[in-house]
């Protein structure tokens, strides 16, 4: 795998060329694979070009061969062959390019400092972006060189955020979080597209990120405007406490009807069917919509359903989160 990487990792030079400019830490790993694909491609059409020009010439009917040459009806090593290569060009392309997209849904671990987790929730047709702090905005805020993990869903049909010089695009999904992870490697401001058709104003889906020179600026930012209670964290307390949860959860580790929400987010629970599950957003809004479809140890089943909306169920997953990191 080795010499076809830097096989490739040479070819990738061009890409720049072709692409729009680089400005995150996985655009180099998918500009490789890119011009990997490309490439392999390139000469393969070039080589099925020039030998069917070549047989064309060669073997054509003119006077004196009137008849196809006798040739074998059967050749084992050759079939081997072309059967061998392209399994085996297959295989390595699978390998290579699902690493690259790993690295892009995974959590960072470039060492460069805590992720900024931002909730993107996509719309007809629009993007809403929540960032730490309680700062919303119609656009995704981030800053040069730090990591920083997207958390995306959808209240209507299925979105799907691109961002071409990040070479990012993940659906945003009703009913599910999906995840984008990278790192900002250009300070700018750049484009965001809806790349999943969504009905009459999908061309119109549009937005930008702005990743900013640094910490400092990100805070000045995020400072602009919010209120004191307007967090994301503050609408959940106000969800926990509405919707009746405080009823049967506690947040100081008391044990109730229910297990105590206080350090829960991120733990690994044990169920009562003897397997584990980790608390997560996936795990939160299957909880509230399914109850009974995983229950913690020695607890009953009786919680029932509890409807909330997409900005509810974001917001009540922050402030549970806001739990597990409290002294």
């Amino acid at each position: 795998m080795g010499p076809l990487v830097e096989i490739a990792a040479r070819l990738a030079a061009a890409a720049p060329r072709f692409l729009p400019a680089r400005a995150s830490s996985v655009a180099g790993d998918v500009d490789r694979v890119f011009a990997f694909v490309f490439w392999l491609s390139m000469f393969f059409f070039v080589l099925i070009v020039a030998l069917t020009i070549l047989f064309v010439v060669r073997y054509r009917r003119r006077p004196g061969r009137l008849e196809p040459e006798p040739s074998p009806s059967h050749s084992t090593r050759l079939e081997l062959l072309w059967t061998a290569v392209p399994l085996a060009l297959v295989v390595f392309l699978f390998a290579w390019s699902t690493r690259t997209w790993l690295s892009m849904t995974g959590a960072p671990s470039d060492g460069a400092g805590r992720p900024l987790e931002v909730q993107v929730t996509g719309r007809r047709w629009s993007w809403w972006f929540d960032h730490p702090g309680g700062k919303g905005a119609a656009e995704l805020h981030v800053v040069v060189n730090r990591p920083a993990e997207l958390v995306l869903s959808a209240t209507d049909v299925i979105h799907s955020l691109y961002v071409p010089e990040f070479r990012l695009k993940q659906d945003a999904v009703p009913g599910r979080f999906t995840r984008l992870a990278f790192t900002p490697t250009a300070p700018g401001t750049y484009p965001i597209l809806c790349a999943e058709y969504c009905g009459t104003d999908h061309s119109r889906m549009l937005s930008s990120v702005v990743v900013h020179p640094d910490q400092a600026s990100f805070d000045a930012w995020a400072r602009e405007g919010v209120a004191a209670d307007g967090s994301l964290v503050a609408l959940g307390k106000q969800v926990f406490a509405r919707k009746g949860c405080v009823g049967c959860h506690s947040v100081d580790g008391t044990r109730r009807v229910g297990p105590s929400l206080k350090a829960l987010w991120g733990r690994e629970e044990k169920l009562a069917d003897g397997t584990v599950a980790k608390v997560d957003g996936e795990y939160l809004r299957e909880s509230l919509v399914r109850p009974g479809a995983k229950v913690v140890a020695g607890f009953a089943d009786v919680m029932p359903p509890v409807a909330l909306e997409e900005r509810e169920l974001q917001a009540l997953a922050a402030y549970l989160q806001s739990l597990a990191e409290a002294p």
